[in-house]
């Protein structure tokens, strides 16, 4: 129960969250800048692939569908990844993989390159990255090789 005189502002607490996304957006992560690719070795786009499709890796098909991969039972939670390259450049689709809750606090998404304040992360897993730098620049590599690059 609310204290009297109290508001709860639901709008302005999205609209601080959305504004704190913005300036956070060229942060880095892992001690790395999202926008710069993590590693000094290009992507490999068939190597992509693989992490894309496998369902104990990446997750990408849990949640997304892509017209490009052969594989069945692809997910409708997120958007079709469908024309993402021809959308975002490489570096926004990195700062997406990285961690997309630094753009959108409410996602499902993971943030499949990053370590501190995650919750509910078995034991096991404490301390480590869903996906190498190394993967996250092959499956950058297959997005943009498959559904097109945008300019700039």
């Amino acid at each position: 129960m609310r204290e009297a005189g109290s508001r709860r502002l639901p709008m302005k607490s999205s609209l601080n969250s959305f504004l704190l996304a913005l300036l956070l957006l060229p942060a880095g992560l892992n001690g790395q800048v999202a926008q710069s690719p993590l590693t000094d070795a290009a992507g490999n786009a068939t190597a992509g692939e693989a992490v894309f499709n496998d369902r104990e890796k990446g997750h990408c098909l849990l949640c997304h569908q892509l017209s490009a991969s052969s594989e069945p039972f692809q997910g409708t939670i997120g958007p079709s990844l469908d024309g993402i390259a021809s959308r975002f450049t490489s570096s926004e689709i990195r700062y997406r993989i990285v961690d997309q809750s630094r753009l959108n606090p409410e996602t499902v998404m993971p943030a499949y390159y990053r370590t501190d304040g995650l919750t509910q992360v078995a034991k096991a897993y404490r301390g480590e990255t869903v996906l190498t730098a190394q993967e996250i620049e092959d499956l950058i590599a297959y997005l943009v090789k498959t559904t097109g690059e945008r300019d700039g």
